[in-house]
């Protein structure tokens, strides 16, 4: 009796054992499965967290694209072909996700971007994106602006969470001359060169400024660089100095078309020039109780940013206006403006600026 009993307890003892062994060879499964998970993510998150990739603000006309995956320089040139912050040798070695974001970089937000996907090496991409912005140096009007995200080839599936602080504040960059665009409007085709004075001033421009910009102008307004067709030369600027002074225009919100329509007719811009104008700036203007408008004169356009072009264009066109929301009218001496006429190899430039 007594060798059954001790029989039964070394039984019990043993599947006890048996028992434990089992439950900690299980969590030692778990444990190491979720430490190299956690690993792996972690090593991917940090790895991708640290090569976000501002690319810039680029291509506004690719209204359509929200993202995709480039596996080789080829097809990001197709797309992306004026941007060199990457080159053929970063994918080598990598691929780059490439996304999106429409911005307004006057505001400052917080925001997420959640499950972006895409198809990589048969496998989906998933991501979200935690972007910190400041109202930084820039036109205040939405831009996109689009980022890339390196990833290793070697990596063949990604799911992660990246946190970003895309730009800074700048607190004496002043006003902002924002959205000007340059039309060439020749007789005959022409090659033109168009430089500008203070490129140290530029904060965003398409296509690209490269010290300058080399252009087949044709007599239609078209203009082409490296196989692509613009319509015009687009830049904006910072530390710009602009104040309301005793001269210039009141005018209601509900009135700024009309006067637009009017005083650009003056100052020389043509139908179609007016009409991308008034496009751009009344969304600004025409909810406001009154604004306050100036346009800038030849002499203080020419100071902040000169503007040099070869051949020798017969007429030039610069026109920046300065506006400032008002709740009230105050009373100003009216702005003579001097009517302009187009004669010729036709310049034209048109941009504007919020008084802060």
């Amino acid at each position: 009796m007594n060798n059954q009993k001790k029989s039964n307890t070394g039984l019990i003892i043993a599947l006890i054992c048996v028992a434990v062994f089992v439950i900690l060879f299980f969590i030692g499964i778990v444990v190491f499965v979720v430490l190299i998970g956690g690993i792996t993510f972690f090593a991917v998150h940090e790895i991708l967290n640290s090569n976000v990739i501002e690319l810039g603000s680029y291509r506004e006309d690719y209204s359509n694209y929200t993202e995709k995956m480039y596996k080789d320089y080829k097809s990001f040139q197709l797309d992306f072909q004026d941007n060199d912050k990457l080159t053929m040798e970063d994918f080598d070695k990598n691929n780059y996700y490439v996304f999106k974001i429409d911005y307004d970089p006057c505001s400052e937000k917080d925001f997420k971007l959640n499950s972006l996907s895409s198809n990589y090496e048969g496998n989906k991409v998933d991501i979200e994106l935690g972007f910190t912005y400041e109202a930084v140096c820039g036109g205040c009007a939405p831009e996109a602006l689009y980022y890339a995200i390196k990833i290793d080839k070697s990596v063949t599936s990604v799911n992660l969470d990246v946190d970003y602080k895309a730009r800074n504040k700048k607190d004496d960059c002043g006003a902002v001359a924002y959205k000007p665009m340059i039309y060439l409007c020749p007789e005959e085709d022409t090659y033109v060169n168009v430089k500008l004075g203070n490129p140290d001033k530029l904060t965003v421009s398409y296509p690209k400024y490269n010290d300058g910009w080399n252009v087949l102008a044709k007599r239609d307004g078209t203009l082409l660089s490296n196989d692509r067709e613009y319509y015009g030369l687009f830049w904006e600027g910072n530390n710009h100095t602009n104040k309301v002074t005793d001269e210039g225009f009141v005018v209601k919100g509900e009135d700024t078309v009309k006067f637009l329509e009017e005083k650009l007719a003056i100052l020389g811009l043509n139908d179609r020039e007016i009409n991308e104008f008034i496009i751009f700036y009344l969304p600004k203007m025409e909810h406001n109780n009154y604004n306050y408008v100036r346009f800038e004169t030849r002499e203080e356009i020419d100071s902040y940013m000169p503007l040099s072009i070869t051949p020798n264009p017969d007429t030039i066109i610069r026109v920046f206006m300065e506006y400032k929301p008002l709740d009230e009218k105050i009373n100003v001496k009216e702005q003579v403006l001097e009517k302009v006429e187009r004669n010729g190899f036709t310049v034209v430039e048109w941009g504007g600026s919020d008084i802060k």
